[in-house]
């Protein structure tokens, strides 16, 4: 056989192997189901904007806050307005904010509340123009005033939702800086997070953020809650597979950092199905098989919290049961 036929062999040989080991990964089953010590019940959901926007009756919000304090939960995220242009949030309703915050204090007082705040980021287009701007020094400035008068309406701190946010921007960091103080000691500084990747991917920014940047960001916040959903993951084993490995990198680089900032998992429980969230693929129960396989064998404690639903007015009965059974280590949890 002549060189270059053996060289045609071994590229074949190659290549099959390759494939073989992507359709192993795609496919062999992957995630853990055992019991496991990992749940302490300081775990988190986002709420939907009408609980600090429209009024509730005393009953309606105290039922919510009952649900959340007997499923485990420490933190919830009620959404606010997005910013506008100037850096402002739009007219809202203090006083609903307050009978909220008023309701919560006298049925959960151990739940922290941190108002879900943010807006699509100025330069990234979906169905309409973002609205903030990270590189204007004044709309920072006028953010973290609106930030300030949040927290003297008495919430727990706030948590940040400004999306997409590229790998590396630094006004992004900026922005962290001023609001770490004006929030004071005692308040959360809290924010979802883009998921993560073994590197950054400079042809598509906004899609992972690298390690290097996971740190930066947690050396400027209390909390971070990693969106890991809308991955485009094709298969259950395969995306099971991507939340044990990004819940253990993630967790096990702050460790080793010595950074004290805590870690949640973004879980999905929505049915809004399309290339970047495929059904059947990113489900709770396939989402949480993979943080616990994740971590195996970082411990119970470390920098790692807990899971975050994404979110509360999407999950059903059964989503329900899945969250006791598989994270909660509830075996008699039922639809």
């Amino acid at each position: 056989m002549t060189r270059r036929r053996i060289g045609v062999v071994l590229v074949l040989v190659l290549l099959i192997a390759a494939l073989g080991g992507l359709v192993f990964f795609a496919y062999s089953p992957a995630g853990d189901s055992r019991p496991h010590p990992f749940n302490h019940d300081r775990n988190a959901t986002w709420l939907e904007h009408r609980w600090l926007e429209r009024a509730h009756s005393d009953e309606e919000m105290e039922t919510l806050f009952r649900k959340l304090r007997a499923r485990g939960f420490t933190y919830c995220y009620p959404h606010v307005i997005p910013f506008g242009a100037d850096g402002r949030l739009p007219p809202h309703s203090r006083e609903q904010m307050r009978a909220f915050l008023a309701a919560a204090r006298r049925v959960a007082p151990e739940l922290r509340v941190l108002p879900w705040i943010g807006g699509l980021r100025v330069g990234y287009k979906r169905q309409r123009e973002g609205t903030v701007n990270l590189s204007d020094l004044g709309q920072r400035q006028r953010i973290v005033a609106e930030v300030r008068g949040l927290v003297d309406e008495g919430f727990d701190g706030i948590h940040l939702n400004i999306e997409p946010v590229d790998d590396g921007n630094v006004e992004f960091l900026t922005l962290l800086r001023a609001l770490r103080p004006a929030l004071g000691p005692g308040h959360v500084l809290s924010l979802s997070a883009i998921r993560p990747g073994p590197v950054g991917l400079p042809i598509a920014p906004n899609f992972f953020w690298s390690p290097d940047y996971y740190a930066r960001v947690a050396a400027t916040s209390d909390q971070l809650v990693i969106m890991a959903y809308d991955t485009a993951i094709p298969t259950a084993p395969l995306y099971r597979r991507y939340l044990a490995w990004a819940t253990a990198s993630v967790a096990g680089s702050l460790v080793a950092s010595g950074a004290d900032t805590r870690v949640l998992m973004g879980v999905p429980t929505y049915d809004d199905h399309g290339f970047m969230h495929r059904a059947g693929v990113e489900t709770l129960d396939n989402a949480l098989l993979g943080v616990v396989a994740g971590l195996r064998g970082l411990g119970a404690g470390g920098t790692f919290e807990g899971v975050a639903l994404y979110a509360e007015w999407t999950t059903d009965d059964a989503d329900w049961a899945v969250y006791e059974r598989v994270w909660r280590n509830k075996a008699d949890a039922t639809p």
